[in-house]
């Protein structure tokens, strides 16, 4: 049994060539948000997909863990299962993979490109984590491995990378690449509480129930991964991300955007140095007149920068099923291309760049003279910023994360509860 997404007729009279329509049979593993937005965005656009590109999508297979749970698309019942093997022996030209998580997606991805179908998938965790291997697989059986979703929502940063920005010299792409925690940081820095931003955040779509891979950047992480993959062909599984997310401090951390005088950002980024690549996300203080400081909400933000092409950045949607859903149809339309092997650059032992930082104490350790003593221990400098909630507030020169790293460690050893926040705000004459 499939489910054909039908497409009326176009109205007679006019003197449009009638076009032969060929119908894609298509497997899609996963009918939750993500999945079940897609198959609403196929049947409502089913007339342009046939005028415009020929084609008909038919759906063959749906994969599902839970067949009681309520679908955001209905499904005629003989389509859904929960079997893997079973879901994988249908017959069909393409699989769409938005099931996330590694398993069974790696499986379905692994066993689809291997027998010659397309592989269209969201995730990016299975893409961060199998990314080259699936590529070449899909060379070898002759196939396409496309996954514009994964990384941006509606933002077409992965075609970019693949396409014209790949051959301009990249030194550098960094952005906002989880519309939730930027949902989440734009409340905050409007005044309000954390647990109340994350609530409205999960009641408009744009944070699940768990937002831990969210708030802690593992999420972000996975799509650096994918991007410094295309940007500097380095292997996405072996590269180092520094990853520090929003929690568990997020409240404190708006504070101390406010106090230096910027607005709070979960930033993450990929450079080329003279000992390879290296990747972070973490919090970091910008100003609200910059290009990550104007992205809002539940946008994202890609900026690239490149030898010959100066910056180019890219924005839009990042959360929620439909601006997913609306790449995930944009891979299925698009016509065959295969991925591009960019020279390989290796992964930074370190990141030895030098940054100036915010950082904040609480209780005892709120003395200037104690936090002083503490900083100069590691090497550091610092001025008083200002106080805020019984919080103490300074900024530094520009230091390598390592000595930042140990700093923040004598701190907490000491009972400071400390927060740090990279800070791209501050003023040129320190």
């Amino acid at each position: 049994m499939s489910a054909t997404l039908h497409a009326p007729e176009a109205p007679a009279g006019g003197s449009r060539t009638r076009r032969e329509v060929r119908t894609v049979r298509v497997a899609l593993a996963g009918c939750g948000t993500v999945g079940g937005e897609l198959v609403r965005l196929l049947d409502r656009s089913a007339a342009a997909i046939r005028a415009r590109h020929g084609l008909r999508f038919e759906l063959a297979s749906v994969l599902v863990r839970d067949p009681a749970r309520e679908r955001p698309a209905k499904l005629p019942p003989g389509l859904v299962t929960t079997d893997v093997a079973e879901f994988l022996a249908a017959d069909v030209d393409l699989v769409v993979e938005a099931i996330g998580g590694l398993d069974p997606a790696t499986r379905i991805a692994r066993e689809a490109l291997a027998s010659g179908r397309r592989l269209v998938t969201a995730n990016k965790a299975l893409v961060a984590a199998h990314g080259p291997e699936l590529a070449a697989l899909a060379r070898r059986s002759g196939t396409r491995l496309d996954f514009e979703s994964a990384v941006g929502g509606g933002i077409p940063v992965i075609r970019s990378l693949r396409d014209s920005l790949g051959l301009t010299g990249i030194s550098a792409v960094r952005g906002i690449l989880n519309g939730t925690s930027n949902y989440v940081l734009t409340r905050l820095g409007e005044g309000w509480r954390y647990a109340d931003a994350l609530a409205d955040a999960q009641a408009r779509g744009f944070a699940e129930a768990d937002p831990e891979r969210d708030v802690s950047g593992q999420d972000a992480a996975d799509k650096l991964r994918i991007l410094a993959w295309l940007a500097f062909g380095t292997e996405p599984s072996t590269l180092p991300v520094r990853r520090r997310g929003i929690v568990p401090h997020p409240d404190r951390l708006a504070r101390a955007a406010s106090v230096a005088g910027g607005v709070l950002r979960l930033v993450g980024e990929a450079a080329l140095t003279d000992e390879g690549v290296v990747a972070s996300v973490e919090p970091v203080v910008v100003a609200a007149g910059s290009d990550l400081g104007r992205t809002r909400d539940e946008e994202n933000a890609v900026v690239v920068a490149s030898r010959w092409n100066g910056s180019v950045r890219l924005s839009g949607p990042g959360a929620g099923g439909s601006p997913t859903a609306s790449a995930l149809l944009g891979d299925m339309l698009r016509g065959a291309q295969r991925l591009p092997r960019p020279a390989s650059t290796p992964a930074a032992p370190t990141d030895r760049r030098a940054h100036r930082w915010v950082i904040g104490v609480s209780g005892r350790c709120t003395d200037e003279g104690f936090l002083a003593r503490t900083l100069a221990r590691a090497g550091m400098v610092a001025a008083t910023l200002g106080r805020a909630d019984g919080d103490l507030f300074v900024g530094t020169g520009a230091h390598p994360w390592p000595r930042v790293d140990l700093a923040l460690r004598a701190l907490e050893a000491s009972g400071c509860s400390p927060v740090a926040a990279r800070w791209e705000s501050a003023p040129a004459d320190g």
